[in-house]
């Protein structure tokens, strides 16, 4: 259900939501405008009063969560019979509101706009049970292994302003903890072409939706990690065209902050997993002309596909969307600060956050209403409230987590680009499983980690670094020759080949990404090498580890692997590609290679 019901303040006259004006004819006029309406607070409902208007048979409420009112299906709360209504919200929700009076000859034009604000009540029934926010040791985690975000609340920091994409399958906008966080008319339904993408297939959106923003001390549910943020729901998933997923990226650019995509290639295979050319020019122009010029900051699941024990499973930098320069690879780790089985290594990933890890220790955000989520009441330690869930899981739950992070960084300071969030992440990112043989630290001083990035999300940190963070300059971006090595590999030789680039005059001297396009057309499996390059302040990233390929290999031809363990060094100097064939029975050649840098 949602919070939105208007009842007329005359006892017994109750109209829902569906427009009653408009239409009309007879050539006459619509009633004249309401006017004096005034917004007042009481408890959780905001009372609502205007003068009548003269040959009115009726009143429709239009509302938005923003200034600006306007007059559509999608802004219509409601339809009443009398001047007078309340609006039934929930605490912690600023509500802007406008009126219209409904005649025989149709409807008039919206009143003055009235703004009324809920205290919040401080109040989630759910939220000592969110460990991924605050972890107090629940159900046996280890204390403080969280996403650091009770010190950038208490900063003053919650999301209020900034705007997340949820491009999923669903988001169930009518959800009671979601309701007041949707913008009304802002989302987007892929099948229908509506702005409700709410689908009775979908649920896995309205769980990402709840972890990045649900709302906050609204005594419902628990919250998110950015609750005082807006959402808005691109179902893209469930109509995969190449238009719909470039539209996703872009929709709204101008007014969107984050876009959270807790989505990718199918885990398991092993393969090189590439992306349309459309979606990465879509990706481009909302780093360039999106949140007003600053770039959406785009956020994308490092994937599932990682194993446990001694084969690797798949690796992120094989997910073309993960792996592009323009987004944030962001793992998993569990209530212990240790790698979920499941979260795919990467010389790509940028960060991890919370999910489910040790013990099958899940997240608990909103579900799909009513028991059409993941809780449909056959578990018997999921909540008795069918609206909430404690099993979301994956990095599915530790990207909108992040996301939720990156709403609150901008809100301590909108004017930093996308670049200089990836600045402000990496710097405040807390090195979590510090025994873990992986940590290397970089010729510039980051720690970094195949499994972690440069660690976890670190809200309270984060926040504070971007009050005072200083813009990066300029993009440089510089391309290497394509060097063509043509050397064959050794089958099953631990040194295998290796080939190197001199780079010299590029003017980086702080790369943020380096792309290395790779090509080993000719190996009978792909999966048998192992890839990595050495840059020369000695940072090694590895590309490819030696793993099985279940449903058959698919070769390497000019495939873009991307790295960001060389954040800050500089680009001149000699850099080395290595390719190792690491199991018996099939043989190749290192045939080419090449490198482009982005940096300042």
């Amino acid at each position: 259900m949602n919070r939105s019901i208007v009842s007329a303040c005359v006892a017994g006259a109750l109209a829902l939501a569906g427009c009653s004006g408009g239409g009309g004819g007879g050539g006459g006029s619509p009633p004249p405008v309401p006017t004096g309406l005034v917004a007042t607070v009481s408890g959780s409902d905001i009372d609502l009063a205007w003068n009548a208007s003269a040959g009115a048979t009726g009143y429709n409420v239009y509302y938005d969560l923003v200034p600006g009112v306007v007059r559509s299906d999608a802004t219509l709360l409601g339809s009443v019979a009398t001047a007078g209504a309340t609006v039934f919200g929930t605490p912690a929700i600023t509500v802007h509101v406008a009126v219209t009076a409904v005649g025989a000859h149709g409807e008039s034009a919206l009143s003055n706009e009235a703004t009324a604000t809920i205290p919040s009540s401080g109040a989630d029934p759910l939220f000592t049970d969110q460990w991924h926010l605050v972890n107090t040791g629940q159900d046996g985690g280890t204390p403080g292994e969280d996403a650091r975000t009770a010190p950038a609340w208490t900063a003053g920091f919650d999301g209020t302003g900034v705007r997340i994409a949820v491009v999923d399958e669903d988001l169930e906008i009518g959800h009671e903890d979601l309701f007041w966080k949707c913008l009304p008319g802002r989302s987007h339904n892929y099948l229908d072409g509506s702005s409700d993408p709410t689908v009775p297939s979908g649920k896995h959106g309205t769980c990402v939706g709840g972890v990045a923003a649900s709302g906050g001390g609204n005594d419902l549910g628990g919250r998110g990690a950015a609750y005082g943020a807006f959402l808005v729901g691109y179902n893209f998933l469930q109509n995969q065209t190449a238009a719909n997923q470039a539209d996703a990226m872009t929709r709204d650019a101008a007014a969107n902050s984050v876009s959270n995509n807790s989505w990718g290639p199918l885990p398991g295979t092993g393969n090189p997993s590439p992306v349309l050319a459309s979606w990465r020019t879509a990706v481009q122009t909302g780093l360039t002309s999106g949140r007003a010029g600053h770039g959406i900051v785009y956020l994308f699941a490092a994937g599932n596909g990682g194993l446990a024990g001694p084969d690797p499973g798949d690796d992120s930098n094989l997910n073309g969307y993960a792996n592009f320069y323009g987004v944030l690879a962001i793992g998993a780790v569990g209530d212990d600060g240790v790698k979920a089985f499941y979260s795919e290594n990467g010389a790509n990933v940028f960060v991890c956050a919370p999910s489910m890890g040790r013990a099958n220790h899940a997240i608990t955000t909103v579900d799909r209403s009513g028991g059409l989520g993941y809780n449909d009441g056959s578990v018997a330690t999921d909540y008795a409230n069918l609206d909430y869930t404690n099993t979301f899981n994956g990095t599915s739950s530790s990207t909108p987590l992040a996301s939720g992070v990156v709403a609150l960084v901008l809100q301590a300071n909108p004017n930093l680009s996308w670049r200089d969030v990836r600045y402000v992440l990496a710097s405040t990112a807390r090195k979590n499983d510090a025994l873990d043989a992986d940590w290397a630290t970089n010729g510039a001083g980051f720690h970094v980690n195949h499994k972690y990035g440069f660690g976890v999300v670190d809200a309270g940190a984060a926040t504070t670094l971007a009050q005072t963070w200083t813009p990066v300059g300029a993009m440089i971006t510089v391309a290497t020759p394509v060097a063509h090595p043509n050397l064959a590999i050794p089958d099953n030789d631990p040194l295998g080949v290796t080939d190197s680039i001199v780079v010299a005059g590029s003017g980086i001297s702080n790369i943020e990404h380096v792309e290395i396009t790779f090509s080993s057309a000719d190996h009978t499996f792909s999966g048998d090498l192992r890839v990595v390059l050495t840059a020369p302040s000695g940072t090694q990233s590895v590309l490819a580890a030696t793993h099985d390929c279940p449903q058959g290999a698919v070769p390497y031809v000019n495939w873009v692997f991307g790295t960001v363990r060389d954040l800050d060094e500089p680009a001149d100097g000699t850099w080395t590609l290595q390719v190792i064939d690491g199991a018996a029975g099939d043989t190749g050649t290192f045939q080419s290679w090449s490198l482009k840098f982005r940096g300042h």
